[in-house]
């Protein structure tokens, strides 16, 4: 027999003892062995889903907002830096006064004296809206009179009426130097006096400031000067976010008025409206423009835009400000 037999039979009892204390012992061991690898299992189960979570985050492509590009101008006062993906929504301000604009003229032109800019601006708008206005009441009546026969001619009249009395007191001279202040306010930095430009056409430019006689040579020195000096202050409102500007300098580059490259640059500023107006059927029609654009230019011309697009959006989104059109 051998010893492990003889070891069996002769220590059962004790043996048997020795087997249950072994068999606590492993089943304890074998529970702190279960519960550590369970905890530890659970703790590599939650820094794989913590790992999978960063990782979705910094994978997961960003979403454009619709009002990514735009931010209501009343959140944004008192904060002194603009994030550079938002436009600051600029309204035109109400620049006409109640009453007579002469009660207002002599401090308006007190504060623009002073270098208040807002004021060269105001003072420049009120006198090109009285430009046209009837000097006296012989001529109020001669107006009133060729309008009688308009079909519509009371509501004429009477608007005909308000600008006489807005305007009241205010000499040729004084309304012909509306353009010396918005030029004013241009120069020095006003995207308002800029777009304003806009809406000036060279034949009323000249008919407004230079009521003598020119000769040939020098009426299209100046027209042509005119146009150029425009040039300039609608691309500075542009870079503003000025729509305005931008359709104006569209229109311009398209009927090729102004400068070389016209073709690619009324491309690049249709994308640009394309890009900021908050309108809808102001970017469908700009869409219908790139899209009718597009073909005929040529490879070198849509690097051109392409550059041209790239440069103006960053210098928009830089000033951070959208003067939307009215």
């Amino acid at each position: 027999m051998s010893g492990y037999a003889f070891i069996r039979q002769r220590k059962k009892p004790l043996l048997t003892v020795a087997m249950a204390l072994v068999c606590v012992i492993f089943i304890n061991s074998y529970d702190s062995q279960k519960t550590a690898s369970l905890a530890t299992s659970s703790e590599l189960s939650n820094n794989k889903i913590a790992t999978q979570q960063v990782d979705a985050q910094v994978s997961m492509p960003a979403t454009k907002l619709e009002t990514s590009l735009l931010a209501d101008e009343s959140a944004e006062q008192g904060s002194e830096v603009n994030d550079s993906r938002e436009l600051i929504i600029k309204n035109t301000p109400n620049w006409r006064f109640d009453g007579v604009f002469l009660d207002h003229f002599t401090e308006l032109k007190q504060r623009a004296q002073q270098g208040d800019v807002e004021a060269n601006y105001l003072i420049a708008q009120n006198l090109k809206y009285c430009f046209n206005a009837p000097l006296d009441e012989q001529v109020l009546e001669v107006k009133l009179a060729e309008i009688y026969e308009f079909s519509d001619a009371g509501e004429i009249q009477s608007r005909v009426l308000d600008k006489y009395e807005y305007c009241q007191g205010l000499d040729l001279a004084t309304r012909r130097s509306f353009y010396s202040y918005l030029a004013e306010a241009a120069e020095n930095g006003s995207a308002y006096a800029q777009q304003t430009f806009a809406g000036l056409t060279p034949e009323f430019y000249m008919k407004s400031q230079f009521p003598e006689k020119l000769s040939r040579a020098e009426f299209i020195k100046k027209r042509d000067s005119f146009k150029e000096r425009k040039t300039v202050f609608l691309e500075q409102a542009a870079k503003q976010g000025s729509e305005q500007a931008l359709m104006s300098l569209a229109s311009m580059y398209y009927s090729e008025q102004v400068g070389e490259h016209s073709a690619a640059k009324a491309y690049a500023i249709n994308r640009l409206i394309m890009e900021i107006t908050q309108n809808n059927d102001m970017y469908n029609r700009y869409a219908w423009f790139e899209q009718r654009q597009y073909p005929t230019l040529t490879d070198e011309e849509l690097s051109i835009a392409n550059n041209l697009f790239e440069q103006w959006l960053l210098q928009i989104k830089q000033n951070g400000t959208l003067y939307s059109k009215n």
